[in-house]
């Protein structure tokens, strides 16, 4: 485990890398960038990687992929949430000032978009090219349409100083509230109802990402993960406050904010209180996942299929990853291995995937393809009568089985 202390405004720490099986399977959290001054807001990501942090006071600093820092805008009146739109213009909350403003991505320029009906507004996400603002001081989530329009959406007792929104899929609204640990579900008809609560006493903000939904936990200084079911899983920060880097749960969190995902990773901002009475700090840091294909790749052409069995095994009893929807991820390095002519760990990735998505009539046609193409003419067939005993529509087998 990673130690970061805090002197000067700088971390300083030493890492002891990971080396057994168990270890290339954990969550690991580093520290992005050196502190800043400043609070903890949202955070956003572009196409690019740049990253645009919300410091809660007068700036919103951009962050390059190399951790390069600089200031996007100083101009700010409590910069909590934010978003970018299709064109890459950052729309920015201002909790104290009561405005949303828009920041243009070229030239800077600052429009104020929103000024009336909103009261501490806080995390910002568009869906169906409408901005959804939640209010923290009002309790309600509101609407504003194309002509600037604020209405409100959705209010109720589950909402507790709404603070982080993100749209799901089927273009659900889902807010995690500040003051209590609710994750509210709001439908398309702005139907409300409480998808999950986090085994926390508050939250911060929510991010969605590869079929899974990511909280942080303002008070509690954790980071959470919440599958489509709303089954909560928490993983990174012990609970303790620092800035301790390492794996998943060992580490330490120090009032964590701000969410936003990268490729593989997730990025989040800690608020630093200086003991010594110095100004307000953050710090950004990385959660990085494991990259399951790059794993079974590197054990498949290292140590064998023994020792890739067992990896994806392990990946899949991990509570940090069992709930993780694998298929079309496996099934795209099954068909890496056929372009590549490794037919042998083809077949290997695909049996794997027919063990976890039994009822899947796709996983066994590509089973059946690898071994047609390795000329076992025999279980070609016997995998796609499989796939057509699930799916008599599998048009693809049934002309197969024709020449077979």
């Amino acid at each position: 485990m990673k130690r970061i202390l805090f002197i000067g405004g700088i971390l300083y720490g030493s890492f002891c890398p990971a080396q057994n099986l168990e270890d290339k399977l954990n969550i690991t959290v580093t520290s992005f960038t050196d502190t800043l001054v400043g609070g903890v807001g949202e955070i956003e990501r572009d196409i690019m990687g740049n990253l645009f942090v919300a410091d809660f006071g007068e700036k919103v600093w951009k962050i390059n992929r190399f951790g390069t820092v600089s200031v996007f805008s100083d101009k700010m009146y409590g910069a909590s949430g934010n978003t970018l739109d299709a064109q890459g213009n950052l729309y920015q909350a201002q909790y104290y000032g009561n405005t949303i403003l828009k920041i243009n991505r070229y030239t800077n320029e600052i429009t104020e978009v929103a000024h009336k009906g909103l009261k501490g507004p806080v995390g910002l996400v568009f869906n169906n090219n409408k901005l959804h603002i939640c209010n923290c001081n009002g309790n309600f989530i509101a609407q504003l349409d194309s002509n600037n329009q604020v209405t409100t959406i959705a209010k109720g007792d589950l909402f507790n100083c709404p603070n982080g929104i993100a749209v799901g899929p089927q273009g659900n609204l889902y807010v995690v509230n500040y003051r209590n640990a609710n994750v509210v579900k709001i439908d398309k008809d702005n139907k409300v109802s409480l998808f999950a609560k986090l085994p926390a006493t508050s939250g911060g903000h929510i991010i969605f990402s590869q079929g899974n939904f990511y909280a942080t936990s303002f008070f509690d200084h954790k980071i959470f993960k919440l599958s489509m079911d709303g089954k909560v899983t928490h993983i990174a920060g012990s609970g303790k406050l620092g800035i301790a880097n390492g794996a998943g749960i060992e580490t330490e969190f120090s009032f964590p904010n701000g969410i936003v995902a990268g490729k593989g990773e997730l990025y989040v901002n800690d608020k630093i209180t200086d003991p010594n009475g110095g100004p307000l700090r953050t710090v950004i840091r990385k959660i990085t996942f494991p990259n399951l294909t790059k794993l079974l790749t590197q054990a498949l052409n290292s140590e064998g299929i023994p020792a890739a069995r067992k990896l994806y095994k392990n990946y899949k009893e991990n509570p940090l990853f069992a709930n993780d929807k694998t298929q079309a991820l496996i099934n795209k390095l099954g068909y890496s291995f056929i372009n590549s002519k490794q037919l042998d760990f083809a077949v290997v990735i695909f049996i794997l995937n027919t063990e976890s998505y039994p009822d899947s009539f796709n996983v066994w046609d590509s089973l059946a393809e690898a071994y047609l193409l390795k000329e076992d003419k025999e279980n070609a067939k016997k995998y796609y009568l499989k796939s057509l005993e699930l799916n008599p529509k599998n048009k693809n087998a049934t002309d197969i089985l024709k020449t077979l």
